[in-house]
């Protein structure tokens, strides 16, 4: 065997989803652009069009970690001509221009696509990758480019030194130049300001838990001259840098590792006193506000008392004891402000100021966290402190309190990487970067606090924030009212409540601006919300008021802008304000009304639904009421003067008490409280029949009913519902009556939950809808747009045990208004835009440890326990940030996802931790609001004692006439609900406990043992099928921790019950854990050969040729199947096959067919290794993906692509594998992006249209995906 290398270029990446490391704002002319590093690459976005405009290179090996725009650029005076980036230790100067040439194609072509293309023009990726750049001797933390010379650098690097550098005056080169440090600690951040053209402050957050701020004056050019060339005698050195150092002060207190300092710009109090702030935060959760102002009364004698300490700078431990910190006894206090947050580490904080502080302003505090939030700070200066900071205090108390603000969630799974922020006319523009890969955009208000309820009737301009906030008093609005309508109603104390205390009852909009309110005492208000709000008294008579005081059933018809309230006496009354500024009366029923839901506003989702539903034309408005104690529930059919022109009675099943209630295509479906759904059919005398009522769930409440629109009246049926138990259903009705019944495609549990309270559909004016669901979260409102799966409102309203109405703004698909109670006041939010705007989508937020796909699918599991299902673009459209698009996000398992694997697309298996194992129902919709159903169609039952083992890998084969099929890419039709019900799987599981166990499974039986056998001691991580016995009893290989393969032959309990070991092969392939296998055959009519390669966790690749004669020869089997694990019984001469032409097949042998009690009982077959072989140091640490792209030369090579943890992808050739005399090439060996490679997957060419692509290339066009913490799609020529 040799180990060769091949000229390299088999591989190239198409596609990355990463973490987000580095973030930096540009301004270009007066257009504002942001760059994002994602891996090695930074990448261009328009902030105003919010597109991608270009990627571009930067290194070719090392991510990178910050990107630096000098000042003057961030404060949008010019444009920069450098841009500093870092990653590790190597340090790169990219100009400007490169950037301006990326984004002026894209400009002037105007195609959204042409935004999303993977890389630049080839010119400008060579520009990129050939700029300026230089090693430094040690990691950077921070880098900064000098605001007086643009071609001179500094960096601050992981031991608390500052390098000098400067690019040459031809821009070719990069140059660094001496290193200057106070003391050398480890450092986990440091932050730099530039204060005078050779000075700058520098702040380090060391591990052990203290801060070091001082002044570094940086060397002349003659100088820096001497330290390049190295003329500087070391004496001469370390005397230079004592002068160039100065240290200010040494700060400890917090209980951590220091993982983000920030320096404030200079800050000019309401006293007019200029101080400088540092924000600082830890291990510890805590964030703490530092008071590093240089004051001429303090002597330099303190100042040199740090230089002195800073020489003994601890090498373990944390807490008090550094001079200059809080609590020591005689010495300045200086921290100034300390809170807890986040609720795990905290990676960043930076203070923000407006300008100069006017009495009663708050400088702002953000924070980014390890919990995937941002949060925002309040620290007020007190007047009487603002001169006293850094003066002795008695007391071990910072004397500010810094006030938590609001909370932002904005990410998914864990980590918030990277942030930046610029001011903006409206206020400030923060983005910030995940460990999903996401990039979220927000914008911050001048205004940051809620409205004064005194002020509800000043003027609001929405326009200058995403969000406004009103707060509203029951009396407040009474006197309001009173004062503007002066005379007009009665007093205050002319209509109370028995018990005295007036309070909101009732309220709803009634168009997106309008809102009309109840009170206790039977007043009505109505409020307008335009660029200014207005409140009014609705004047009623004193009956009506009566009536209606104590007990109100408020709704309305938004689509009609009408109001209707039902009284506890029966009586029905509208309110319309074009017609009549009072209410009507429209019915009396007999009984208390206990619920109006507006039927005729559930068909404004089809032009043509209302005739569809009642054989007449539109223009009538029907209402559903319901009242206290009665089995029937009413429709009301009103015509355009709001008048009673029939009335329908339901007769409901028993204990059915209606909650909503929607038109779906000419059906009546109506939800209930106890979670059921009944459906009704008009009849033709006009009465309404039920059809079929159906159990949802178990005690939680329907909430609400949503019909999707039919493009044709061959298109599916579908309706969508919602409930209080975190889920929503989407439901097929059929379209006959014949058999009646629904089928549910869909079911899962979106992110906002666990209440989800409704839904609507928005129309995008472009032929497409989307689905949006709101509910609560904790004390969050939530609204979510299912379709393109992000979150379009989030108000803090306090939870969901409440009164509250939301209403949708017309023609903006991120306008929202919401109203509710809270502690006897309302409040209304109105939000014009998202609180966030998504620039790039993200994905999983922890480690993907799983990945498979099938056609067009991709799916992904990770260790935040959520399934991602993804969609894969052809290959001939164009590249870019949409290649890969998540289109569902299951969320079911209670641990990390271990394995997934697909039938088709019509089923996907997952498993997990705690003998997790889920079989999922996959259905696509013929809608482009949710292009895919999901259902948990069963859940592992089997379980042991315990119950805490890991299922560590499975295989699933379809049994029967599907079997044959395969899993090609192409066949993508949905089979039938009656051929799905009849399917059966063989379903083999490895577990953590050494037990390999086989099951069939059906969606009508479940799962049924078929056998169970035990390995060894060792963990076994990986499994495949062989083949099957007597037709559905598997033939098993397996893979263990102790480097052993293992297959078992007769994985069956035999009659008695036992188990039987006999005919087990074990061979020895690794020196550890085997962690990844992948499997092809070849079958002859001789016999079955089967390729297997492995990846170790000894940086090897394994190869095993294993063989299995075919039974119909008659071949006898040897005496003795154990095979010896020493090398000497790798191979058998005697048994090596000819070399017959055959065609390659699937990983899968096709030999199963249906369970027959009848079938003959096959002999037991015999399998024997032919080779196997081991490549070591095929990487530099675990092979932990793997996977076969292809056999060639009809099926004597074979071509592999390999992954590990040192973040390579290689591509190999196993050339004469099933010879005594193998070899074996490397092909290409190119970085790879995803840190902690969990697996990976070959995949096919796909198109929409298999016609597009030639047959000769379908087994030509392979892409691989690689998973870990991000997501990489590579192509293989």
């Amino acid at each position: 065997m040799s180990h060769e290398a091949a000229t390299p270029g088999r591989l190239g990446r198409e596609y990355v989803l990463n973490p987000i490391t580095a973030l930096a704002f540009l301004t270009l002319g007066d257009k504002r652009y942001l760059l994002a590093a994602e891996d090695t690459d930074i990448k261009v976005y328009d902030t105003a069009a919010s597109c991608l405009c270009g990627t571009l290179p930067v290194f070719r090996g090392q991510p990178i970690h910050g990107i630096s725009v000098p000042p003057a650029a961030e404060n949008g005076i010019g444009s920069p001509r450098q841009i500093l980036v870092w990653g590790g230790p190597i340090v790169k100067v990219l100009s400007s221009r490169i950037i301006e040439e990326l984004i002026c194609p894209s400009l002037e072509n105007g195609d959204s696509e042409a935004h999303g293309s993977f890389y630049g023009e080839p010119i400008l990726v060579d520009m990129a990758l050939s700029a300026p750049e230089a090693i430094a001797p040690d990691w950077i933390f921070d880098g900064r480019i000098s605001p007086f010379d643009e071609n001179r650098i500094v960096l601050l690097t992981a031991h608390n030194e500052v390098i000098q550098g400067r690019v040459s005056s031809d821009q070719t080169t990069l140059t660094l130049g001496q290193v200057q440090s106070p003391s050398r600690p480890i450092l986990y951040s440091g932050n730099f300001f530039w204060v005078e053209r050779d000075c700058v402050l520098v702040a380090a957050g060391t591990v052990f838990g203290e801060i070091v701020v001082w002044k570094c004056h940086l060397a002349s050019s003659v100088d820096k001259d001497n330290y390049e060339n190295g003329s500087i005698e070391d004496n001469t050195r370390e005397r230079r840098d004592a002068v160039s150092c100065e240290v200010l002060f040494v700060f400890s207190g917090h209980e951590g590792s220091i993982f983000g300092v920030h320096i404030s710009p200079e800050i000019i109090t309401s006293s007019g006193e200029t101080i400088r702030l540092l924000a600082s935060c830890s291990d510890d959760r805590t964030i703490r506000i530092w008071d590093i102002t240089e004051r001429r009364h303090e002597s330099t004698n303190k100042k040199n008392s740090f230089e002195n300490q800073i020489s003994n700078a601890r090498q373990t431990g944390f807490g008090d004891s550094i001079v200059g910190s809080i609590g020591v006894v005689n010495s300045p206090s200086r921290c100034v402000a300390m809170a807890m947050g986040h609720v795990s580490r905290i990676w960043q904080v930076e203070i923000r100021t407006p300008g100069p502080l006017s009495k009663g302003d708050a400088i702002q505090v953000y924070s980014f966290g390890e919990d995937a939030t941002m949060q925002r700070w309040h620290l007020k200066l007190d007047a009487s402190l603002e001169t006293g900071l850094g003066v002795s205090s008695s007391s071990s108390q910072p004397p500010l309190k810094l006030m938590h603000y609001e909370t932002f969630l904005n990410h998914n799974g864990k980590q918030i990487w990277s942030h930046a922020m610029i001011s903006n006319e409206n206020g400030l523009l923060i983005v910030t970067g995940g460990g999903d890969g996401k990039i979220a955009l927000m914008e911050m208000g001048s205004n940051h606090t809620a409205r004064d309820p005194d002020d509800i009737t000043e003027s609001t301009d929405l326009r200058q924030q995403s969000t406004q906030q009103l707060e509203v008093s029951p009396l407040t609005l009474i006197e309001k009212c009173q004062h503007q309508n002066a005379g007009a109603t009665p007093s205050i104390s002319s209509f109370k409540h028995g018990n005295g205390k007036e309070m909101f009852q009732a309220f709803t909009f009634i168009t997106d601006n309008k809102l009309i309110i109840t009170t206790r005492s039977g007043r009505l208000f109505l409020g307008t919300f335009d660029t200014k709000t207005e409140w009014k008294e609705i004047t009623i008579s004193d009956e009506i008021r009566t009536t209606i005081q104590s007990y109100t059933v408020l709704r309305s018809s938004k689509r009609a802008s009408i109001a209707f309230i039902g009284a506890p006496s029966g009586e029905l009354f509208y309110y319309h304000e074009a017609s009549s500024n009072s209410l009507c009366s429209i019915y009396k029923a007999e009984r208390k009304i206990t619920e109006i839901i507006c039927l005729s506003d559930t068909l404004a989702s089809s032009l043509h639904a209302l005739s569809d539903a009642n054989g007449e034309s539109g223009g009538y408005i029907e209402l559903l009421i319901t009242v206290y104690g009665s089995p029937r529930a009413e429709i009301l059919r009103l015509d355009q003067n709001r008048i009673l022109i029939q009335r329908t009675e339901i007769i409901v099943p028993d204990e059915f008490f209606v909650t909503t209630a929607a038109w779906c295509h000419g059906y009546l479906v109506l939800g209930s409280r106890h979670g059921s759904i009944a459906i009704f059919k008009r009849t033709t005398n006009g009465d309404y029949a039920i059809l079929l009522t159906v159990d949802v769930t178990v005690g939680d409440k329907i909430t609400s009913v949503l019909q999707f629109p039919r493009h044709s009246m061959h298109s599916p049926t579908y309706f969508l519902t919602t409930s209080r138990d975190g889920k929503y259903r989407i439901y097929e009705i059929p379209n006959t009556t014949s058999n009646f019944q629904l089928h549910l495609l869909h079911e899962t549990r979106p992110p906002l939950g666990p209440m989800i309270e409704g839904s609507w559909l928005f129309d995008n004016q472009d032929g497409t809808q989307d689905a949006v669901l709101y509910g609560f979260r904790s004390k969050y409102f939530i609204v979510w747009n299912v379709t393109q799966q992000r979150e379009v409102a989030m108000f803090d309203c306090g939870g969901g045990h409440r009164a509250y109405d939301q209403i949708q703004i017309v023609g903006n698909p991120e306008g929202v208004r919401f109203v509710c109670t809270k502690a006897a006041q309302m409040r209304i939010f109105s939000q014009v835009r998202a609180p966030h705007l998504p620039l790039k989508t993200g994905g999983h937020g922890r480690e993907i440890k799983a990945l498979s796909a099938s056609g067009k699918l991709v799916a992904t599991g990770a260790e935040d326990t959520v399934i991602r299902i993804w969609q894969l673009r052809e290959w001939s459209q164009p590249r870019g940030e949409q290649k890969l698009r998540c289109v569902l996000a299951l969320e079911k398992h209670n641990t990390g996802i271990q394995k997934l694997k697909w039938f088709k697309d019509q089923y996907l298996f997952s498993s997990g931790g705690n003998e997790e194992f889920f079989a999922w129902r996959i259905t696509p919709l013929k809608s482009n609001i949710c292009p895919l159903g999901v259902v948990c169609e069963a859940v592992f039952p089997d379980r042991s004692e315990d119950g805490d083992l890991r299922i560590m890998d499975f295989d699933v084969h379809c049994l029967g006439e599907y079997a044959s099929a395969g899993h090609g890419v192409q066949n993508t039709e949905a089979i039938s609900e009656k051929s799905r019900a009849e399917l059966q799987f063989c379903i083999s599981m490895s577990l953590s406990n050494s037990t390999v166990q086989s099951y069939l499974y059906s969606a009508q039986h479940g799962f049924q043992l078929l056998g169970r056998q035990t390995y060894t001691g060792a963990c076994l991580t990986q499994l495949r099928h062989l083949n099957f016995t007597d037709r559905y009893y598997p033939q098993v290989l397996t893979a263990a921790t102790d480097g052993h393969l293992a297959v078992f032959p007769n994985l069956r309990f035999p009659g008695d019950g036992t188990e039987d070991l006999t005919g087990i092969l074990v061979t020895k392939l690794h020196q550890s854990s085997i962690k990844s296998l992948d499997m092809r055959s070849i079958t002859t009519t001789t016999g079955t050969s089967y390729l297997v390669v492995t990846g170790g966790d000894d940086d090897a690749i394994g190869v095993l040729h294993l063989y299995s004669p075919s039974l119909t020869l008659s071949t006898k089997p040897p005496s003795t199947q154990h095979v010896p694990t020493d090398s000497s019984a790798a191979t058998n001469p005697n048994l090596i096959p000819d070399e017959i032409s055959v065609p390659v097949s699937s990983s899968s042998p096709n030999h199963a067919f249906p369970p027959s009690p009848s079938s003959q009982k096959q002999a037991l077959p015999y399998y024997e290794i032919r080779n196997k072989f081991i490549v070591r140091s095929a990487h530099a640490a675990a092979v932990t993906g793997l996977g076969i792209v292809r056999l060639e030369n009809e099926g004597r090579d074979a071509v592999v692509v390999t992954t590990s943890n040192d973040q390579r992808v290689k591509t190999w050739r196993l050339v004469d594998w099933q010879s005594m005399h193998p070899k074996v090439h490397l092909l290409d060996n190119r970085y790879s992006g995803v840190a902690d490679a969990g697996d990976l997957e070959v995949i096919g060419e796909w198109y929409s249209d298999e016609d597009k692509m030639p047959l000769d290339m379908r087994n030509e066009q392979k892409k691989v995906l690689v998973a870990g913490v991000g997501i990489e799609i590579w192509g293989v020529s």
